[in-house]
């Protein structure tokens, strides 16, 4: 197949189709749907065109260098190497599709839960699989210096803006008050 689309559109249309036809198992196209969600937004137009010419390695170098200290090493390390056997799948199977295989474990697990499904089951366990519900475990990276990142976790499903409201209280009773920030400025500026 020389004319073959090997798009960032394509790929992850092909992430989804395989949760459908059951050539990876939802949580293997889940993980790496978050990956490349991660990572290829810093494609360049010509990778975005032919994904055959992205260096993932160099892919994920500039993603660290654009996002500095939000993500951390070991979950860059991993959106790297889950994109990595995810592309080399998609060109496997872009090349040809009909004698393509993941690895056999994966595919014969994701294929005994798909053919006893009807297609209503499918279809939400696609939407499950590439689109989970957040959980209350998530933890949120709020960058609050450019060397300072703060983490919120156990944030429950149904906040209200009231507990928001509660929690904002709490952490601005945490901030050193503006007469103290600003005698400490005065003191630096003394010396």
């Amino acid at each position: 197949m020389t004319d073959a689309d090997y798009s960032e559109s394509a790929f992850l249309a092909f992430i989804k189709h395989s949760v459908v036809t059951g050539i990876l198992r939802p949580q293997v196209a889940r993980a790496r749907k978050q990956a490349a969600e991660q990572l290829l937004t810093q494609l360049k137009s010509h990778e975005r065109t032919d994904l055959r010419l992205l260096d993932v390695d160099e892919l994920a170098a500039r993603f660290h260098i654009l996002q500095g200290s939000t993500v951390r090493p070991e979950s860059l390390e991993l959106y790297r190497a889950r994109l990595k056997e995810a592309l080399n799948d998609f060109i496997k199977w872009r090349e040809d599709p009909h004698t393509f295989t993941p690895q056999e474990s994966e595919q014969r697990a994701a294929r005994a839960v798909t053919q006893r499904d009807d297609p209503g089951e499918a279809k939400a366990r696609e939407e499950l699989a590439l689109n989970p519900p957040r959980s209350p475990y998530d933890i949120f990276s709020i960058p609050i210096r450019e060397d300072h990142v703060v983490y919120l976790q156990n944030i429950p499903l149904d906040l209200t803006s009231g507990e928001a409201a509660k929690i904002a209280a709490v952490v601005n009773a945490l901030a050193v008050p503006a007469v103290i920030e600003d005698a400490a400025g005065e003191a630096e500026d003394d010396e």
